[in-house]
């Protein structure tokens, strides 16, 4: 006799809830245009695989989740950074998390950095916590951290506080002479 296993019942996921309201005009019900992010979720934003970016002296800044796909020739500094598969990044990385599947050549630092199957690294990892995956090569020296803010990624540019206007400097106070009135 023959036995066969029924298959799993997958979930069925809710729908995301979407914001309608009333055109008060006609009293139709009208969907908006946009969609509603949940509020547990954080916005990522993704440098996409058709996407390259080079430059001598360019630092990329993400306050939130980056997901690099393309290839970037800079320094990157994020709250949380994902090295795709295909994602080749030259320069200097620093996160609270980074995640890389794809290759990074230069120095990662990092809270909580996760070498997966599959990624190449050359340069050396500072971190607190460090794992990698069978599978992965790191071609480098790689640093405990005690503390994390000492590699806490720069996620202002140098110099601008949160209060600040990004629009660019600032004009100097500049003082004119007056001689003095004849008299």
């Amino acid at each position: 006799m023959v036995f066969n296993r029924k298959p799993e019942p997958v979930p069925v996921e809710a729908p995301a809830p979407q914001l309608r309201r009333v055109d008060r005009t006609i009293g139709v019900e009208k969907q908006h245009l946009h969609a509603v992010a949940s509020a547990g979720t954080a916005p990522q934003s993704v440098i996409g695989n058709d996407l390259s970016i080079e430059g001598q002296t360019i630092t990329i800044r993400c306050k939130g989740s980056l997901k690099v796909l393309g290839n970037i020739q800079a320094d990157l500094h994020s709250r949380q950074l994902e090295v795709g598969k295909e994602a080749v990044i030259n320069g200097a990385i620093a996160a609270e998390t980074v995640d890389v599947f794809g290759r990074v050549s230069g120095a990662i630092m990092g809270a909580h950095v996760v070498l997966h199957a599959g990624s190449e690294v050359d340069g050396d990892i500072h971190s607190h916590l460090l794992s990698i995956e069978q599978g992965a090569v790191f071609d480098g020296r790689s640093r405990r951290v005690r503390d994390p803010a000492e590699i806490a990624p720069q996620l202002e540019r140098p110099g601008e506080t949160t209060g600040q206007s990004s629009a660019g400097p600032q004009p100097y106070a500049t003082q004119t002479y007056q001689p003095p009135l004849a008299g």
